[in-house]
């Protein structure tokens, strides 16, 4: 009986494992060991909740490494959708990570919300902007470099809004609310 129910409530806890989204423009990740700081995982980023401890969230993320840096993981190796950065270790297409509990929400839409203003203000300033779906992944970086200028945003902004497009491009890893 004891067996049954240590078994039950494992798998339980894998069966509700909660997926929810980064909400902060950036996030540090935190080493489930020792909970020293190794890098940052940036908003928008689905991760599945596998535990609170504190005030902080044992996490995990999956991805790919990207093709031009090994500490980097990414939704597609090229890299598409930036998922997180690792300070000084090469990057695991699944790994674990600690996160501050704040800096999680459980709705994908609202993770984005912020960015998703700013693209709509700076772009719609010149002309109508183009929904995120109408072009590829692989094809926004393209458009996105060509406008910075006349948009007058910064490289940040720039990369903010290049990982908005591409995640809810017609082939990206977001979807939009009914």
């Amino acid at each position: 009986m004891k067996k049954t129910l240590v078994l039950l409530t494992i798998l339980s806890s894998f069966a509700f494992a909660k997926t929810m989204y980064v909400f902060d423009i950036k996030s540090k990740l935190f080493d489930p060991t020792n909970k020293s700081e190794v890098g940052e995982i940036y908003e928008g980023t689905p991760v599945k909740v596998i535990k609170q401890d504190g005030n902080l969230t044992l996490i995990e993320v999956v991805g790919e490494v990207t093709a031009d840096n090994e500490s980097m993981v990414a939704y597609k190796k090229d890299p598409l959708v930036t998922f997180y950065n690792l300070k000084n270790t090469k990057a695991q297409p699944k790994a674990k990570f600690f996160i501050d509990s704040e800096d999680l929400t459980d709705g994908e839409y609202a993770s984005w919300e912020e960015i998703e203003l700013m693209y709509y203000d700076s772009c719609s300033s010149c002309h109508a902007a183009h929904k995120p779906k109408e072009h590829k992944m692989n094809e926004w970086d393209a458009y996105l470099s060509a406008m910075q200028f006349f948009a007058k945003i910064t490289d940040e902004e720039r990369d903010r809004i290049l990982r908005f497009l591409q995640a809810y491009a017609s082939d990206g890893i977001a979807k939009e609310e009914e």
